[in-house]
């Protein structure tokens, strides 16, 4: 060795194994199409065949697996090395207590990703679906896997960022940071219920067809949503993340936002996918499809832009000069090109829907917003527009279609307009417009779908007469 010489040396585990987050983010892309990658495996010769599905199945649970024993390693032998480990235990003895950073510190997206893993490999075995088919299950399966790839792929730059796995120009000569971490243990389980809940109603809204299985499932699916929902938003407004910060700095709390957009695809999954499923089957051939399909549009351009302006105007940095119009209209056009690319899906053969257009742009309402804060933290001003879209949705096909019996306007369509008006006032008149609107904005979807269950209920009723 050279005198004088001394080679660096790297501890934290994106120094030490650079490849292990590339090679962990392509193999969940690959989980985006689990079924399409597991047929084309099949037709491999046996042993590469075999080792691709092993690879593909298990090579995500088996490298964030990896990455929790590198952490867990760094807290028992009190790493220095680990920047985590310097800004909040220091160089001293292990304690038992120092295990609490794995659920509170940066430790806990690792933990919640690997449950969220093995929860989606073993989904085949749901009680709820037991008596089902096998190709049945296989299929939960896959959406499962989708939707929990989808959820790690668009959070991945929030929830491991690279302050927390390479080694920084710099360490503090002491602890400058709480050891008891930034999450609270209750929102760190609850978010990942909530994900998990959410695959569940993904794989069961995306699967056109319906039988016992699936139906017991939904029921018992929705009781867990229930009651996830309420605790997960009570213990998010009492975290550090939803302090008065958050709105003077928004760009600062990304893992909160992230969470509310979780939120979000919960209320568009439970309030309207699921129960559109079920009612949109009773629509006829759909005459007048085009104009429903064109007022969805042209409604979607108006409320995207109208309710956006109106929120970014209440909230800093835009409540002094004209600049929410412009970050308004680069929203809006997010989402309509990711709407315009989701209407030509149907082309390619993704058309089990009974109005597959219609439901494409659900799934954009739906997920969109959480595509865009990729690119920019204010994303998070689009939700309440999503949020009055969705019901629309359920309900403009009923009325515009000609061939299906529209139902009352007074006890459907207004008392809906009039929810939403009245929902929206509120919230703007209140300290938190954005939080309080996201907390309400379920209850027109749930009034819109259960106003459209009445409806059909009184239809049966009267053919039986």
């Amino acid at each position: 060795m050279l005198k004088g010489f001394h080679p660096l040396e790297y501890n934290m585990l994106g120094d030490e194994s650079p490849l292990i987050f590339p090679v962990l983010l392509i193999i969940l892309s690959t989980w985006l199409i689990p079924r399409k990658i597991e047929m084309y495996l099949e037709k491999l010769p046996p042993q590469l065949g075999k080792f691709g599905f092993y690879s593909h199945r298990f090579g995500p649970l088996v490298l964030v697996g990896f990455m929790i024993l590198d952490r867990v390693k760094a807290i028992f032998q009190r790493d220095v090395s680990y920047l985590e480990i310097s800004q909040r235990l220091g160089s001293g003895e292990f304690q038992y207590a120092d295990l609490r950073l794995l659920v509170t510190g940066d430790g806990a997206p690792e933990i919640v990703m690997f449950s969220l893993l093995l929860f989606a490999l073993l989904s085949h075995k749901l009680p709820s679906i037991s008596t089902s088919s096998y190709e049945l299950r296989m299929t939960v399966q896959h959406r499962i896997m989708t939707y929990i790839s989808f959820s790690v792929l668009v959070s991945f730059w929030i929830f491991f960022p690279e302050s927390s796995y390479y080694e920084p120009s710099s360490f503090p000569l002491q602890t400058t940071l709480s050891k008891y971490g930034d999450y609270s243990i209750s929102v760190v389980i609850l978010t990942a219920l909530l994900i998990l809940v959410n695959s569940e109603l993904f794989a069961i809204t995306t699967i056109a067809h319906s039988n016992e299985g699936l139906d017991i499932l939904v029921r018992r699916t929705k009781l867990k949503m229930y009651l996830i929902l309420p605790c997960l938003i009570y213990a998010l407004s009492n975290s550090v993340q939803s302090t008065d910060s958050w709105w003077m700095n928004i760009s600062q709390n990304g893992e909160f936002m992230m969470i509310l957009f979780f939120i979000l695809q919960s209320f568009g999954l439970i309030f309207v996918t699921i129960p559109s499923k079920l009612n949109e089957s009773f629509l006829q051939h759909g005459d007048g499809r085009s104009n429903s399909l064109t007022f969805q549009l042209s409604i979607s351009v108006f409320i995207l832009f109208v309710i956006t302006c109106l929120f970014l105007a209440n909230h800093e940095p835009f409540n002094d000069g004209n600049g929410y119009l412009l970050e308004s209209s680069w929203l809006v056009v997010g989402m309509l090109g990711l709407i315009s690319a989701s209407l030509i899906l149907p082309n390619f053969g993704f058309d089990s829907a009974a109005r597959p257009e219609l439901w494409w742009i659900r799934m954009v309402l739906i997920f969109g917003p959480s595509i865009i804060f990729i690119f920019t933290p204010y994303a998070i001003f689009i939700v309440p527009a999503c949020l009055l879209l969705l019901p629309i949705s359920i309900v403009h096909p009923w009325v515009i279609e000609t061939d299906v019996l529209s139902p009352s306007l007074i006890k459907v369509l207004f008392p809906l307009v009039g929810l939403m008006i009245l929902i929206l006032s509120f919230s703007i008149f209140t300290e938190w417009p954005l939080m309080t609107f996201i907390i309400l904005g379920w209850l027109p979807s749930l009034f819109a779908a259960k106003s459209i269950e009445i409806y059909l209920k009184q239809m049966k009723v009267l053919e039986t007469l």
